[in-house]
């Protein structure tokens, strides 16, 4: 019984002290990574107060040298409640947070603005403003150009143009183009096979889906939305639209619910005028990026 107690002890105690290694929330920008100079620092800070005192939203920039292992995701999750950015009844935060040692960003947003900065919105924010500027080692003004972004995407100001995606979509153009020739051998190949191992019902509908399939994947650019037009379309054909079950729509991630992980503590750390954490929650919303 004594040793259990003493193992639980342990544990107890290196959870704190891992608990600990979170950054203090000294200010709307906490630079330990130090990226910024001292004026970028002052420019940016100034910048989130404005914002927070015409709409209420918390923004705050943070630098870390390291992600102690953790996925940049679950990093930013866990410090945004550990910090409480953003108040309790609106949940209206933003953390941006940037890893340059393991060259990792991520714009990690509470429930209240999810609406505004989208997943898909943060994604880009982070794939055009802040990545190419990255890659040339200018931290300061990919920091700068996302902060802009994303005050601007929160006040309904940032316009996603069409050619945002740049080089991500010529990457996935080249991949659709190296797929296609499996796809169409697929198409044949599958329902040659299913009819030699007899299943000629699903014979039947592997060709019909793999046609659709191939269709809606050069229609979007997309290989998952392709695949899922297959899919819904094989149902069809199989059970003759006999009333396949309709399986609900997954709303979007659980995230971590409560206020645990790394145990920050309640409202944040003040300092950098008296700064804190209002209470606001975060559920998983967001994009990173890597360069």
């Amino acid at each position: 019984m004594q040793r259990f107690c003493l193992l639980i002890s342990l544990c107890a105690f290196f959870t704190i002290a891992y608990a600990q290694s979170f950054p203090e929330l000294t200010g709307r920008v906490v630079d330990n990574a130090q990226l910024l100079t001292i004026e970028d620092e002052a420019t940016i800070s100034a910048q989130l107060e404005a914002h927070e005192a015409q709409t209420g939203n918390q923004v705050v920039v943070v630098s870390v040298a390291e992600l102690e292992g953790y996925d940049i995701a679950d990093y930013a999750n866990r410090l945004g409640r550990a910090w409480q950015i953003g108040t309790v009844e609106n949940n209206n935060g933003v953390l941006l947070l940037v890893a340059p040692d393991e060259r990792k960003v991520r714009i990690e947003v509470g429930y209240g603005l999810e609406g505004a900065l989208t997943d898909s919105l943060s994604s880009i924010i982070i794939q055009r403003e802040m990545l190419p500027e990255f890659r040339n080692n200018d931290y300061p003004a990919g920091i700068a150009k996302g902060v802009q972004a994303i005050l601007a995407a929160v006040e309904g100001e940032y316009i996603a143009s069409p050619g945002s995606t740049g080089a991500g979509s010529s990457a996935m153009s080249s991949k659709l183009e190296s797929y296609i020739p499996l796809i169409f051998i697929a198409m044949i190949a599958i329902p040659e096979l299913l009819r030699r191992t007899g299943r000629h019902k699903a014979a039947g509908g592997a060709f019909p889906a793999g046609f659709t399939g191939l269709f809606g994947t050069l229609a979007t650019g997309n290989l998952l939305v392709g695949l899922i037009v297959a899919i819904v379309v094989f149902m069809l054909v199989f059970f003759k639209g006999s009333g396949g079950g309709g399986g609900g729509r997954s709303t979007r991630r659980g995230g971590y619910l409560g206020t645990g992980g790394f145990g920050g503590s309640r409202g944040g750390g003040f300092g950098g005028g008296g700064f804190g954490g209002g209470g606001g929650s975060f559920g998983g919303g967001g994009a990173s990026g890597s360069w």
